[in-house]
């Protein structure tokens, strides 16, 4: 590709992603508690509760952003010679949220000040009751806010108009309360901050802006962990390599989940604080959350039902006894993911039911919800991710409900899944340099993607499924190595011109570098326009 075309693909991405960076973050403003009309005095509370060794407790969610979050604030607390008493919520046992029932636990266990954090903000009769009890709440959350509660302090960005989106996630939320706490520095900042910015790429929220900045220092931080279990579960999935935040999405952060998925979220907790065997559960933990879903995503398919014109709804609902409950996120997103439409999953116990659900960014979904409320007993959740409790007896109303209401609001030409197209690149720009200077754009994730590009009319040579099951594609483009995982069963369609979509990256094997695409779909080649820059273009390119 001629250099000029180069720089003109380079500065159009990152103009599109809105990813130059914001004035003033250059000097550590984006981790600024001052934004936060309750952060001083949250801070002050938590010191005052130190200094008087009062009982201190902690009360988190099941999943990664809450349990890194949960994880630095027992740093915090300990570093200051206490031990406070935490409580991560069981998925089935007890549920999403705090409940009255928790606060009678902590008041049983002297607690006079509790912490919430990754939740808190819709807890209005639990925090009332903590009141009542004589037990100071400080929240430090992120979620969905209605109306806020009656705590002592709460650190939440949608409650002040200073704080600049998109927002942070409660792992962000805490790292800032951190610096409100102790000031600019403290002992082992890096673990904390290696904390924050595992929660924040784990949670899904946009990585522009502050979030951005947050990441592209805990990187760095990542790589100057002391010893440390933290640093040994890091270790394990780098195979001696930086971590990218790719590699923290698809490597770290479910190991972490896994626990909350498929078991106790205190186990992940303890793991990545004490370590030690704990460390080989996660792992065993994340294969048997792979499996599960595999099936429970096989089951699903069946079990949907087009109309007679062999459509889908608008919206996607399933429901079964025999879903676990810890996978119900990852099943609706690898529906919304394959269907292109906003999905719920739904594990009925009984008479009462959890769901999750998960939308394309055109929806969202927790405003959808939020419509149907007077169906469900709780809800919360994000733009593109929400969870649901119910009774049976609600389950069709609600069903129909969301099925209406995504009938209104999403068009019927959006209800497909489509991938966005960067540009449409010949395969001879994908070199070394390309990649190299392609990476000036991670961090990769919500909201700043990794580029897609359209290869058309190439021919791939030496085709083959690798794997334990054959389920991925490997071939050769010219000097560049394909691989398309979990495509294997594309295979059959290798021996023809192509039209391909992939991302670029290097490959780093036997100390040689090289080009590498990430197939992601493909089709018969078609007719062509040339291989000038075509940014932005929608393509559905599924054979």
């Amino acid at each position: 590709m001629p250099e000029n075309d180069l720089e003109a693909l380079l500065a159009l991405l990152q103009q599109s992603r809105s990813l130059d960076t914001p004035s003033g973050t250059d000097d550590g403003s984006w981790c600024d508690p001052a934004p936060y009309p309750q952060a001083v005095k949250a801070a002050q509370r938590l010191t005052k509760a130190m200094t008087d060794k009062e009982g201190i407790g902690i009360f988190g969610d099941y999943d990664c952003d809450g349990i890194t979050a949960a994880a630095q604030i027992l740093r915090a607390v300990r570093r200051h010679g206490l031990e406070p008493v935490v409580r991560l919520p069981h998925r089935v046992h007890d549920g999403y949220g705090l409940k009255p029932a928790h606060i009678d636990e902590f008041a049983e266990k002297k607690i006079s000040l509790l912490i919430t954090v990754d939740t808190g903000i819709s807890a209005h009769e639990a925090i009332d009751h903590a009141n009542k009890k004589g037990i100071d709440v400080i929240i430090l959350d992120h979620h969905h806010v209605l109306t806020a509660p009656n705590a002592f302090a709460i650190m939440h960005p949608a409650l002040s108009p200073d704080i600049p989106h998109p927002h942070p996630s409660a792992a962000g939320v805490v790292f800032i309360f951190l610096h409100a706490l102790e000031g600019e520095s403290w002992e082992d900042r890096d673990t904390d901050l290696a904390l924050a910015t595992i929660g924040t790429i784990a949670d899904l929220v946009s990585l522009r802006g502050n979030n951005r900045r947050l990441v592209q220092e805990g990187l760095l931080a990542l790589r100057r962990l002391p010893a440390s279990p933290l640093k040994i579960l890091i270790d394990q999935v780098s195979s001696g390599k930086p971590l990218t935040s790719v590699d923290i999405a698809f490597r770290v952060a479910p190991r972490i989940n896994a626990a909350g998925r498929m078991a106790d979220p205190m186990l992940a907790l303890k793991a990545i604080l004490e370590g030690g065997e704990l460390l080989k559960d996660l792992d065993t933990l994340n294969s048997l959350r792979q499996a599960e879903t595999a099936r429970a995503l096989e089951k699903a398919l069946l079990d949907l039902r087009p109309d007679e014109k062999g459509e889908l709804p608008s919206f996607i609902s399933i429901a079964s006894a025999s879903y676990p409950p810890g996978i119900l996120g990852l099943l609706a997103g690898k529906l919304t993911e394959r269907f292109g439409r906003p999905s719920m999953a739904v594990a009925i116990r009984g008479e009462e039911c959890t769901g999750s659900l998960r939308s394309p960014a055109h929806y969202n979904i927790v405003e959808a919800v939020g419509r149907s409320s007077h169906l469900l007993e709780t809800f919360g959740g994000h733009a593109q991710a929400a969870g649901v409790t119910f009774k049976l007896k609600n389950a069709v109303a609600l069903m129909d409900a969301l099925e209406q209401d995504a009938q209104a609001r999403i068009p019927a030409g959006s209800l497909t899944p489509t991938l966005l197209i960067d540009a449409v690149l010949p395969s001879s720009a994908v070199t070394p340099d390309f990649c190299i200077r392609l990476s000036a754009l991670e961090p990769y994730g919500m909201g700043n993607p990794e580029p897609l590009f359209l290869l058309e009319k190439v021919e791939l040579k030496n085709a083959r499924r690798v794997g334990g099951e054959g389920q991925h594609l490997q071939a050769m483009l010219g000097p560049c190595k394909v691989i398309g995982f979990g495509l294997g069963e594309l295979l059959p369609h290798t021996d023809q011109p192509l039209d391909i979509v992939c991302r670029a990256g290097l490959d780093h094997w036997n100390g040689k570098t090289s080009p590498q695409l990430s197939l992601q779909d493909m089709r018969v080649a078609m007719g062509t326009q040339g291989a000038g820059l075509k940014t932005q273009e929608k393509l559905s390119v599924h054979l």
